[in-house]
């Protein structure tokens, strides 16, 4: 149970927080209207930086849920004007959770995810098995287009996060069902307003994303492509699927 929440928190991570970075061309969903500001920061400088998120479940929740919650989860981020890129290692994902074995299979238990709004494309990557798929960034709907939520900023002070001196903003998002959850972003000054943290509060718990070793450097262009020699796939079922045939093993 323990792995398999793992398994599936950073794989739902590694789509979710570049979908954030790069809101979906041909107009904003209520999610990335939003989150216009910090979309727009991100979007508009080049950074990389290892991102330690910790998932606490609400009140309420049972004894195995509160306890898979305190399990942080590491991943590396590198983004350049929208184009982003997130790597995921599952076998230090197993380590933080102490126990023995990777979710993952060796070979899979590397994950990277490449996000190009400018190609209106998402790469997933296995590095483990030079393999990538792709699919298109997804667009929304007209009718969703025209219902964007509404975005409340509201500075609280200044706090230190780390080394830098931040701007403390509570940011509350009402959506078109009138329903409001609230994110809250340390904004640092040294950083030119590049969110050093950033904390979401929704009915089923708070998550906190905390970004460490941050490098402001453009990143080679390079970072965004797929190799030359890795073999693309259908889907990530196919892809997972022929990776485990790569590793059973050969009758003698």
């Amino acid at each position: 149970m323990q792995k398999s929440f793992i398994g599936v928190s950073v794989l739902a991570l590694s789509i979710a927080l570049p979908a954030l970075a790069a809101p979906p061309p041909g107009g904003p969903s209520p999610a990335s209207a939003a989150m216009e500001k910090l979309a727009k920061v991100l979007t508009d400088r080049s950074f990389a930086a290892k991102v330690v998120c910790t998932m606490t479940p609400a009140r309420g929740a049972d004894a195995n849920a509160k306890g898979r919650g305190q399990v942080p989860i590491e991943f590396l981020m590198t983004m350049s004007q929208g184009k982003s890129r997130t790597e995921m290692d599952f076998m230090k994902m197993a380590a933080a959770a102490a126990t023995k074995d990777s979710p993952m299979p060796p070979g899979l238990d590397k994950m990277v995810t490449i996000t190009r709004p400018d190609r209106n494309v998402i790469y997933q990557v296995v590095p483990g098995l030079k393999a990538y798929c792709e699919m298109p960034i997804p667009q929304p709907s007209a009718e969703t287009g025209k219902s964007a939520a509404k975005l409340d900023r509201k500075v609280e002070g200044t706090e230190s996060v780390e080394k830098y001196t931040c701007e403390k903003v509570l940011n509350t998002i009402t959506g078109v069902d009138g329903k409001t959850m609230e994110v809250r972003t340390w904004e640092a000054k040294e950083l030119k307003g590049l969110p050093v943290k950033v904390e979401t509060v929704a009915p089923e718990g708070k998550m906190t994303m905390l970004f460490q070793d941050i490098k402001t450097e453009k990143p080679a262009d390079s970072v965004f492509e797929i190799p030359s020699d890795y073999t693309k796939y259908a889907d990530m079922g196919q892809l997972m699927m022929s990776g485990m045939m790569k590793m059973m093993p050969k009758p003698q």
